[in-house]
Parts: structure tokens; C-alpha cells; sequence
């Protein structure tokens, strides 16, 4: 899970400023940092707040993604 967690990170660092700018609702900073910590403090990550983000974080990210997505198809 936590590779996944970093490769949502990563795809976050590569948008757009525009696009982060128009979806500021979704907390990119958080998103990115926690790819960060990921990456960088591997032996100090907490798992009990990794279950956390997966159970609760991780289904409302997946719907603001989806809506997006759905902005863009329907442009």
C-alpha cells in the first residue's frame, strides 16, 4: 500500500499548477508530502495513520479524481 501511496504522490507533483489551483479542495500538499515521507522516512512512518489514510482518505480521493475526470471528458 504504501508504494501506491507514493505513486499517487508522484502523480501528483507532475500536475499542473492550473489544475491543483482549480481543484484546491483536494489537499495536493498533503497528498505529496505524505509521498515524501514515504520515500524519505520509510522507518518512521506511522501505519496505524497509513490505515487511516487507506480507509478514510483514499475513497474521497478517488471520487475527486473521478469528478475531474469527468470534467475533462466532458469539455
Amino acid at each position: 500500500m504504501l508504494y501506491h501511496l507514493q505513486i499517487i504522490g508522484e502523480a501528483a507533483c507532475t500536475l499542473s499548477s492550473e489544475l491543483t489551483q482549480n481543484y484546491s479542495q483536494i489537499p495536493w500538499s498533503k497528498i505529496i508530502g505524505l509521498r515524501n515521507r514515504v520515500v524519505h522516512e520509510y522507518f518512521a512512518i506511522d501505519l496505524d495513520i497509513v490505515i487511516d489514510i487507506v480507509i478514510y482518505d483514499l475513497p474521497d480521493l478517488r471520487e475527486q479524481i473521478q469528478g475531474i475526470l469527468n470534467d475533462f471528458s466532458d469539455s
